[in-house]
């Protein structure tokens, strides 16, 4: 288990991790938030780039700045520094110094992503790059895996391809922390989900739990439909929009709030709708946003 307590860590102004406790088991966990929520620093500073200003991280109960720690992880960054004259093979090599590394995988992907042995990195495209790095990744016999933006610049048979891998590793007692904007691909591995806002946890769950409070209404109707409105008679509006004729409103669970649009507004659609995992995991965002400045 990876132990965070009271975490913090602050880059001149800015609070990149806020006193934030978590603890991480096996299986997949994905962190979302932000530009600039800490989720990359929230990386780095379990694999002990850098370091904390105060707080304390435990890997196995070892601290993360301890060689049996660092013997546990392995941690991708989102743009992994190449030498200009490297290629896939002096890659593989050279983390093979440091890690232990499955050679018959590695080349297995590399073959599967159709990159090209014989070229020099530094010529990759950047989606090239990431699946090289990702393969490297895939291959490490490390417990903890932890990747910062996985998904970047990846196209849909190489995203079902790690996907296969990534559970492939859930499935053999590993734990995989995965950093990225692509809150779908998340959903569709993430045995829980993290939001982080600020540096500080907003939110932990799976993407369904974290909406259980939450419902969406479609509405079709000639009046305008106020926020300020439905605010003043008690429903907690998270989100309001419209599209054409038709409003999409984000409400808080209330039993009258079809009764109160029936009666005042004479609709002609009013009906419940599923919300997406993207939705869900942005509208808790916004949550986050607004309770930080009410705060």
């Amino acid at each position: 288990m990876i132990e965070i307590k009271n975490l913090s860590k602050r880059f001149d102004k800015v609070q990149a991790c806020n006193n934030l406790s978590v603890n991480i088991d096996k299986g997949i966990v994905g962190l979302v938030g932000e530009n600039g929520a800490g989720k990359s620093t929230l990386l780095r500073l379990i694999s002990n780039v850098i370091y904390q200003d105060s707080g304390e991280i435990t890997i196995d109960e070892y601290k993360n700045s301890n060689k049996e720690a660092k013997e546990l992880v392995f941690f991708l960054p989102d743009d992994p520094y190449i030498k200009a004259y490297q290629t896939i093979k002096s890659v593989f090599e050279f983390y093979n110094n440091f890690y232990k590394l499955d050679k018959d995988k590695f080349y297995r992907l590399i073959n599967t992503f159709s990159l090209p042995i014989g070229r020099k990195v530094s010529g990759f495209s950047k989606g090239m790059k990431r699946q090289l790095f990702i393969a490297l990744a895939l291959s490490v016999d490390c417990k903890y895996i932890l990747l910062d933006e996985a998904f970047d610049g990846l196209d849909p048979l190489v995203m079902n391809t790690i996907k296969e891998e990534i559970l492939n590793l859930k499935e053999e007692g590993r734990c995989i922390i995965i950093a990225s904007h692509n809150i779908n691909a998340l959903d569709q591995l993430a045995d829980r989900v993290l939001i982080l806002y600020k540096g500080s946890l907003t939110k932990d769950g799976k993407s369904e739990d974290l909406a259980t409070e939450m419902v969406k209404y479609q509405i079709a109707q000639k009046e305008e439909l106020d926020e300020k409105v439905l605010l003043e008679n008690g429903f907690k509006v998270i989100s309001l929009k419209k599209v054409g004729s038709i409003y999409h409103v984000v409400i808080y669970k209330n039993d009258d709030f079809m009764p109160f649009i029936n009666k005042n507004y004479k609709p002609l659609i009013l009906e419940e709708i599923p919300l997406d995992p993207e939705e869900i995991v942005m509208l808790n965002m916004m949550v986050s946003r607004k309770e930080s400045k009410h705060e």
